[in-house]
């Protein structure tokens, strides 16, 4: 029973872990992409060459 219990010790360190570097991801991101954003300038397309 040892084993099995190990098993799912490990497995559960490792979720955790992973939520914890999933929430230090998400803490991080939003401070880089503080600038607003411009809309882009819409250009009409070029026509296409009638023949």
């Amino acid at each position: 029973m040892g084993q099995q219990h190990r098993k799912i010790v490990k497995r559960r360190r490792r979720t955790s872990y992973l939520e914890r570097q999933k929430v230090k991801a998400k803490a991080a991101t939003p401070a880089r992409k503080e600038a607003p954003k411009t809309k882009a300038k819409k250009t009409p397309a070029a026509a296409p060459a009638a023949k």
